[in-house]
């Protein structure tokens, strides 16, 4: 597995778990916060870099045992702005 399929993992794990996590657990204010977090560093990337993260993603969530939090994926990249 390459370095940049797992990184895309990784993220993809975090921004399923600050989604997804209810409220109980995670204080809504700090999941918002830290997915725009995630959403303005991803912004950062140069366009190629963003296309390849894009195709990754689009992987990572085939392999997805949910089907709501692969909707979610699939979605990401457009309502983070990198699409």
């Amino acid at each position: 597995m390459s370095v940049n399929r797992v990184l895309v993992q990784v993220i993809a794990q975090v921004a399923v778990f600050l989604q997804f996590t209810d409220d109980a657990t995670l204080d809504p204010d700090a999941a918002v916060k830290q997915l725009e977090d995630l959403a303005f560093q991803l912004q950062q990337l140069p366009p190629a870099d963003r296309i390849e993260f894009i195709r990754v993603l689009s992987e990572v969530a085939g392999d997805w045992p949910s089907d709501r939090e692969r909707r979610f994926l699939l979605k990401l990249p457009e309502a983070i702005g990198i699409a």
